[in-house]
């Protein structure tokens, strides 16, 4: 089975088992004492408090991993920057039905428009960029589809929950 591994923006919320989320941001991990080190494949080595364990990761999906410590089996949902964004604005995490359309997350300036309508996209291609507190936000798709159509142009200002772009789904 070939190795499946995303990259998860820093930092991140991590629930255990639905326990309270935990903030993780990788690059302080070194500064609390706790290192996680790839031995092969889904095994780690997890240094914390001078102990060292053995934890095999697997990944359900892009959010769910499964860690398994000697005989004990976590759950731990991961929630990234996009998703922690989302849920501050009061928006849902994005499934395919809800992704058929895109809003502004906040109120902005349309800075650049990266698509056109008819154009086919796969999940993580930038769509456009949207300026917001005097900082650039790329905002990128979440599902394979094709461009329905835009309703932007670059230099338009947006409001939250304004509607950006509309897409078809690409069948399955």
């Amino acid at each position: 089975m070939p190795e499946k591994r995303h990259k998860i923006s820093a930092p991140y919320l991590v629930e255990l088992d639905g326990g309270p989320p935990i903030s993780v941001d990788p690059s302080k991990l070194s500064d609390e004492g706790v290192q996680l080190e790839h031995i092969n494949e889904l095994e780690y080595l997890l240094h914390y408090r001078g102990k060292t364990v053995t934890v095999v990761i697997e990944e359900q999906d892009s959010r769910n991993l499964k860690l398994t410590a000697g005989n004990t089996v976590f759950r731990a949902l991961i929630s990234n920057q996009r998703d922690q964004l989302l849920a501050d604005w009061g928006m849902k995490n994005g499934t395919a039905a809800d992704e058929r359309e895109i809003f502004s997350p906040m109120p902005g300036l349309v800075l650049k428009v990266l698509v056109e309508e008819g154009q086919s996209i796969v999940a993580g291609d930038p769509l456009l960029v949207l300026e917001a507190m005097k900082m650039e936000n790329e905002i990128k798709a979440s599902v394979n589809a094709v461009v329905k159509s835009v309703l932007v142009t670059e230099g338009d200002a947006v409001q939250k929950n304004q509607l950006l772009i509309e897409f078809q789904l690409e069948s399955a």
